[in-house]
């Protein structure tokens, strides 16, 4: 494997790497298609066109549209991947999730029962689906709801990550992404008040729900692992910026054996996992390493967290990963702030390796000249020994 490898490898193993690995979300059109110097995803401007999203309309009523959103997806992996490249990245978050179905040119129906608003950035690329609503609200909605997609979801996962990885596999670490977590695939479909009442009053269709998804996940960590790909993301926001969204007990209840099972399978097959998880989550870190994660991100600087305080806490556990501000110092900061800004990520979290730099989050409206910076800063600062 290549040099990149084995410093991500080293920091996830908690050793010193020769220095300290980056690692970016390559989550979104605008960024890498500004990377790689390309123009807006054409849907895009066509959906912002009043005679083009009536055209659309109709063309997404059509046989066989669901097949080339998926493969526009496994395009957007590998525009990822490229942009990965071309930034000289040691690691990225790549996603392959091909679950969206456009109901209309305004509104967007994944297949795990999420209604959505399409949402174009100012660029114009198509961005991340803005959460309206679930679909499923009840046991009898559950059982109806057709899973058909979803059961097909490791063999498309595992074909479109074989082909990406045997293209960029030995130029940077990938994570692979391709799929929610269990609370916010069994919350999410069918609205958080609608959750909690279920929780306490149809909790065998609750625990149905969670079993589902995590023989769904065991599945697409297996389907990833056979691809190649040495690390998988594990995403499930958790926590509001105050604090975890559900009781810390609980989530031990209700999801505790199920995460320490997905985890279980990735390190079966070899893998690296790390979770990523929204807000604050503070009072989650020592759950999440007794769960069995390899490393944690984003340590989120605008909930209140500190990577000292995370590497304090975990840091002989687990690697931290995070927590470059997205808000101000890869938007619109200057040079020496994001100088600064990471030289203190590396200070804070650095010593002894077990430490991976990157940005807590993405957006459309990152700065690829700051991310250029950041990697720079990182070449100057993170050399081990510190």
């Amino acid at each position: 494997m290549s040099a990149k490898h084995d410093r991500v490898m080293a920091a996830l193993e908690l050793r010193e790497p020769d220095r300290v690995p980056t690692f970016d979300l390559m989550n979104e059109y605008a960024v890498s298609n500004d990377i790689l110097g390309k123009k807006p995803h054409p849907m895009g401007p066509i959906l912002s066109n009043e005679y083009g999203a009536r055209v659309m309309d109709y063309v997404f009523k059509l046989p066989g549209n669901a097949y080339f959103l998926d493969m526009e997806m496994e395009r957007f992996a590998h525009l990822g991947a490229a942009a990965a490249v071309e930034m000289d990245y040691d690691a990225a978050w790549i996603t392959y999730f091909p679950v969206m179905r456009f109901r209309d040119s305004k509104t967007i129906v994944d297949i795990f029962g999420r209604y959505s608003d399409v949402f174009i950035d100012e660029k114009g690329n198509l961005a991340n689906p803005v959460y309206r609503e679930g679909l499923i609200t009840s046991p009898d909605a559950w059982q109806a709801w057709d899973k058909k997609d979803i059961l097909r979801l490791p063999e498309k996962i595992n074909r479109a990550f074989s082909k990406l990885f045997k293209k960029y596999g030995d130029k940077f670490f990938i994570f692979g992404y391709c799929g929610y977590g269990l609370f916010e695939n069994v919350w999410q479909p069918m609205g958080f008040e609608r959750f909690a009442v279920a929780v306490r009053r149809e909790r065998d269709f609750i625990d149905r729900m969670i079993r589902f998804y995590s023989d769904l996940n065991c599945l697409m960590v297996e389907a990833v692992a056979d691809a190649g790909l040495p690390g998988m993301v594990y995403t499930d926001d958790l926590a509001f910026r105050s604090g975890p969204m559900l009781n810390p007990r609980q989530l031990e209840e209700l999801f505790g054996d199920h995460y320490r099972r997905i985890v279980d399978t990735a390190h079966s097959t070899g893998m690296k996992m790390i979770v990523h998880s929204c807000g604050n989550v503070t009072s989650l870190l020592e759950w999440f390493a007794d769960c069995g994660f390899d490393g944690v991100h984003p340590i989120e600087p605008t909930a209140g967290m500190t990577l000292a305080e995370a590497k304090e806490m975990v840091g002989d556990r687990m690697c931290v990963m995070g927590n470059l501000d997205i808000t101000h110092i890869l938007v619109d900061a200057t040079r020496e702030e994001v100088f600064e800004a990471v030289r203190q990520c590396i200070a804070d979290a650095g010593q002894g390796g077990g430490y991976i730099l990157a940005p807590d989050h993405s957006h459309p409206g990152i700065s690829v000249k700051r991310l250029r910076w950041m990697v720079e800063a990182t070449k100057e600062y993170g050399n081990y020994p510190l």
